[in-house]
């Protein structure tokens, strides 16, 4: 029995070398199979999963067939992006597998990369995709003319202006902005009012009557008559009064306000107007934009662009200021922006204007506020497109006018009336400009 026992020994004692040789295996090599805890992982980016590994005999190697997508090390996977990779062990001659699915946060399964490409004319780009599921993907363009792509994900910008390459599989689809610059000409005069007559040119200009305080507690009444409203020596003038008795037997002050409503309306381009402001405590004129759609929209949601307002208690002071419907006065929350000058803006006249740029940066819209040529502000469309968020991408018309207390007015001091109170605007311009073909 001991002879038998010492032969069993031997045995098991020379195999693995005789398997060795009789596989081309150098003896303390690794021949038994590798086994791991998992064979397939499906788990969410940012995502960490273990994988315990039995069989080594030595140093196991982890690698990741797509780092983009999962990385390992001693055994740790990281989930990185939306995709399928897979964590190879290898230990001696013997590897094990372990395929990986990455879905996102809310469970999707694809993914394009990048989400956004600036491009010019003739520019190509190769998009990638992120698959977890391996379906058959489906590349395409929302607007050919602008930029088109292959099913490769080679996409090819053709003309300036906004496309999306979306990739679409059985499961869902995403998509991706194509931002193709736009090769503008220069600007040109497409329209002016000059107030060069004798009377309010009344195929352009609405004249506003009513006394509701424009939704801002202001309070004057509007009125249709010369005292508050008149062209004269090459100006328009807006006069703001306080009446001895109060008129239409409800209201202290009078004053004027105009628009070029269902007449006159742009989209894109620059607007300005050379104005001179009253100043005095209490004052409120302003030169600003409505969307043409605000009567079936409604205010906000039709889009309000402030070029300029001006408050007379502190004269120094130009604002300007968008409100839309996620972003307005009414929330609190509307963008604006402020500057002090100087000198008193009631000194003199100036040139008041907002550049309105069509996918300026990365496809989104701009406004660039200016003063005298001079840039004091800019505000640009979100990176999400969103029409409530934005709804600055259709024909508005312009508004003249001169408020008195109010949100933004303040408080009045009669005492400024021993003076005419006036807006004087020289003139009203817009220019606009083709893109280059």
């Amino acid at each position: 029995m001991h002879f038998e026992v010492m032969m069993k020994k031997l045995v098991l004692s020379v195999l693995p070398l005789l398997t060795c040789l009789m596989v081309g295996c150098k003896p303390g090599e690794n021949v038994r199979p590798l086994v791991l805890s998992q064979s397939v992982l499906d788990i969410k980016v940012g995502d960490i999963a273990i994988i315990d590994v039995e069989g080594a005999v030595g140093d196991v190697m982890w690698t990741s067939s797509d780092e983009s997508v999962a990385t390992v090390v001693s055994g740790g996977v990281t989930a990185k992006a939306i995709g399928r990779a897979v964590i190879t062990a290898t230990s001696g001659n013997a590897k094990a597998e372990c395929d990986v699915f990455v879905r996102g946060g809310d469970g999707a399964t694809l993914r394009i990369t990048p989400v956004i490409a600036t491009l010019k004319v003739g520019d190509t780009i190769r998009f990638s995709c992120g698959n977890t599921l391996g379906f058959d993907i489906e590349w395409s363009s929302t607007n050919e003319e602008v930029a088109t792509v292959d099913q490769n994900g080679l996409c090819t910008a053709l003309k300036g202006g906004n496309a999306y390459v979306v990739v679409k599989t059985a499961a869902e689809e995403v998509s991706a902005l194509v931002a193709v610059e736009h090769t503008w000409g220069e600007y040109q005069l497409v329209w002016s009012e000059e107030f060069n007559g004798t009377e309010l040119d009344r195929s352009i200009w609405n004249v506003e009557v009513n006394g509701n305080g424009g939704g801002n507690n202001e309070k004057q009444y509007y009125c249709d008559r010369p005292e508050n409203l008149r062209v004269k020596d090459g100006n328009l003038e807006i006069e703001v009064r306080k009446e001895a008795e109060k008129y239409n037997g409800t209201h202290d002050y009078t004053s004027g306000r105009i628009n070029t409503r269902g007449k006159k309306d742009f989209t894109y381009g620059k607007i300005e107007a050379r104005i001179k402001f009253p100043g005095g405590k209490g004052t409120w004129p302003a030169f600003w934009m409505l969307g043409s759609n605000m009567s079936t929209v409604g205010w906000p949601k039709c889009g309000e662009i402030d070029i300029i307002e001006h408050i007379g208690v502190l004269d120094s002071r130009a604002s300007f200021a968008l409100h839309t419907y996620q972003k307005n006065g009414s929330r609190g929350n509307n963008w604006a922006s402020t500057h002090f000058f100087d000198e008193p803006l009631s000194a003199d006249y100036h040139v008041y204007g907002v550049e309105w740029v069509e996918e300026a940066e990365y496809g989104r819209d701009k406004m660039i506020f200016y003063v005298d040529g001079q840039v004091w502000a800019t505000a640009q469309e979100d990176e999400m497109e969103n029409p409530l968020s934005w709804p600055f991408n259709k024909p508005e018309f312009i508004i003249l006018n001169l408020a008195i207390g109010g949100n933004m007015g303040g408080s009045i001091d009669d005492n400024i009336f021993s003076q005419q109170r006036i807006m004087y605007v020289d003139w009203v311009r817009v220019y606009q400009r083709e893109e280059k073909k």
